[in-house]
């Protein structure tokens, strides 16, 4: 007996419209991923020396002041708005009165599995810069590509928000966050303008849709 497909669907359609119904679609949720912000520098420096990397004999101050109240306000700020859009965020200090090294903060994002790492630091210059690792980095291996475009989007990201001068993205290998972190991560340096409320909330924005469309491009 000759099958007949088309009267078989027929007569089935129901049940099979109710089996892909059921299937479950394979999608990245904004859920799955983790990202961690730093919002670097804390209210009293640590001055004691610490390994630029993981085995380096090269070593340097564990943390700044710096712009510390600017870069929180600014990562909050950001935090609020990746929550809105259903990411899993962690900032690696909620208030100024801490102590924790630049490692410390990496160590952070290693042990909870993130995605990205993104250290928010002030600078003196009005401009927007992003370092990352270079491709050579001895410390991070094989998150040279993911951490470049990572620092690219948001570079463009921050710089279509806030209308600010781009200075471009910095490839380094002496900044300890980035050498600590075994995860894709990108350092934020925004400009003396970030004092302004309204400023660091399109800064944020920037540094938000940035890691968004990171994302969007893997």
């Amino acid at each position: 007996m000759k099958f007949n497909l088309k009267k078989f669907v027929q007569k089935n359609m129901v049940l099979l419209l109710l089996a892909l119904m059921l299937v479950p679609t394979i999608k990245v949720e904004a859920s799955d991923k983790v990202i961690v912000i730093d919002p670097s520098g804390q209210e009293t420096a640590n001055k004691k020396k610490e390994p630029i990397g993981p085995g380096a004999f090269k070593s340097t101050a564990q943390s700044a002041e710096g712009e510390y109240d600017l870069n929180l306000q600014i990562a909050l700020k950001a935090k609020d708005i990746l929550d809105e859009q259903g990411y899993t965020v962690l900032l690696t200090r909620t208030s100024n009165d801490v102590d924790i090294s630049n490692s410390g903060r990496a160590m952070i994002a290693n042990t909870s599995n993130a995605d990205v790492f993104v250290v928010i630091n002030g600078k003196d210059k009005s401009d927007v810069s992003v370092v990352c690792q270079t491709e050579d980095n001895p410390y991070s291996y094989g998150n040279y590509s993911d951490g470049r475009l990572l620092s690219d989007t948001i570079l463009g990201s921050v710089v279509q928000s806030t209308g600010v001068d781009d200075a471009g993205v910095v490839e380094s290998d002496s900044e300890t966050a980035i050498n600590w972190s075994s995860v894709p991560t990108a350092i934020v340096e925004v400009g003396t303008e970030s004092d302004n409320d309204e400023y660091q909330q399109e800064v944020a924005k920037g540094i938000a849709y940035g890691i968004e469309s990171y994302f969007a491009q893997k």
